[in-house]
């Protein structure tokens, strides 16, 4: 007599060899490249390393802020520097900031300097020449640098002068990267002092 196997053994049998079951290594988060050999994009260890070199750069080729206001604007980007009263400190939205009124400018244009919370655009990143996008493996990693670059902002510029609603009516002074969009300038800082 002829042993038969059970039809769902064979059934399991057939799904192991077909799944291709083998030893899986786990690799622990952070030391993948020990593993591959491809070492891991560090956004932040890439702008830690720049910063210095960044604010340098910046600040070497600012020009003030209220000439170009008075004459061609500041158009896609541009290197600012300046002094001005802030008028407010807005904290309403995630994207705080202060409202400024630069000394010798009185045209209509809204002037912010972004100022915690949430950083937005790549003004840092698009003015500096320390890195250019051929320095990167990808338009990811490109993104990833402008995001911690802002984040640097945060760290190094704004969080020192732990800012709150008394900066109203303050002098600011500052250096950055400046953006012009619907009639609004937004500046991002590399430096700032309030007095």
């Amino acid at each position: 007599m002829k042993k038969r196997i059970p039809l769902f053994a064979v059934s399991a049998l057939l799904a192991v060899s077909l799944t291709g079951c083998g030893f899986v290594t786990v690799v622990p988060i952070g030391e993948e490249a020990a593993y591959s050999g491809k070492e891991v994009f560090d956004s932040s260890a890439e702008s830690g390393s720049d910063w210095a070199s960044v604010v340098e750069e910046l600040t070497g080729k600012a020009v003030d802020l209220t000439e170009l206001l008075n004459g061609d604007g500041v158009g896609s980007g541009a290197v600012v520097a300046g002094t001005a009263v802030i008028t407010e400190f807005n904290t309403e939205t995630p994207k705080h900031f202060l409202l400024i009124e630069p000394e010798g400018y009185s045209g209509d244009a809204q002037i912010k300097i972004q100022a915690g919370g949430v950083y937005s655009g790549t003004a840092i990143r698009d003015t500096q020449t320390i890195k250019t996008f051929e320095s990167f493996t990808n338009q990811t990693e490109w993104s990833q640098y402008a995001k911690a670059l802002n984040k640097e902002v945060d760290a190094q510029v704004v969080a020192p002068l732990a800012l709150d609603e008394s900066a109203a009516g303050k002098k600011v002074t500052f250096t950055g990267a400046a953006v012009e969009s619907n009639g609004t300038i937004t500046i991002t800082p590399v430096a700032m002092t309030i007095e």
